[in-house]
């Protein structure tokens, strides 16, 4: 009789105890939402932008100019139509087409100008704008006696030279790396000016 007491106090305990633990584990869970899915609040938040917004930085940066264009007009202006340099000027622009690679000279002179005025103009405004830009790069080089400079290989040239009453005393257009004929002042059609015998030194 004992033995059967014994068996029902140890079972009574046994029901005890697994009322307890089941009983800690269902405070322990979290609280139901009303209306969310409680297996959605353990996933992580969706963080991926829109397809509109999701841009690569990159794609948002300018083109860089090949040469800072401002720079040349404010020098190409302030030298181009100073009188005191070049005292028949009257006007002066110029554009600058990067992606034709192209660049067109107009050089306005005084009603009257002679076309051989315009020739000495013309290699001015040839060599002086090549070696505006020059000096912003190492990669060009600059106008010499023989040499209307460098930029020239990359760009097309189209010039114009005329007078106010728009005369068009000379226009030559030029492919990037053309020979460009014109004549340098010292120089004519019949070659270089004659040396004069007496301004060479002579031998003893």
């Amino acid at each position: 009789m004992k033995l059967w007491k014994k068996i029902a106090v140890f079972s009574l305990m046994t029901l005890a105890l697994g009322g307890c633990t089941q009983s800690s584990i269902t405070t322990d869970a979290p609280d139901a939402v009303e209306g969310v899915d409680p297996a959605k609040l353990n996933q992580e938040e969706d963080e991926t932008l829109p397809r509109d917004q999701n841009i690569l930085i990159e794609d948002e940066t300018e083109p860089q100019s090949m040469y800072d264009w401002e720079q040349v007009t404010d020098e190409a202006n302030g030298l181009f139509l100073d009188t005191k340099i070049y005292p028949l000027a009257t006007g002066f622009s110029y554009t600058a087409d990067e992606d034709a690679l192209t660049i067109s000279l107009n050089w306005t002179l005084q009603d009257g100008t002679t076309e051989a005025d315009a020739m000495d103009y013309a290699v001015e405004l040839v060599k002086k704008f090549n070696d505006i830009i020059a000096v912003q790069t190492t990669d060009l080089e600059s106008s010499s006696d023989e040499s209307f400079g460098s930029l020239w290989d990359t760009f097309a040239l189209n010039l114009q030279i005329a007078t106010d009453d728009g005369t068009v005393l000379l226009e030559r257009n030029y492919a990037a790396g053309e020979d460009i004929d014109l004549v340098m002042p010292e120089y004519n059609e019949e070659g270089p000016e004659p040396v004069v015998e007496e301004d060479v030194p002579k031998k003893e």
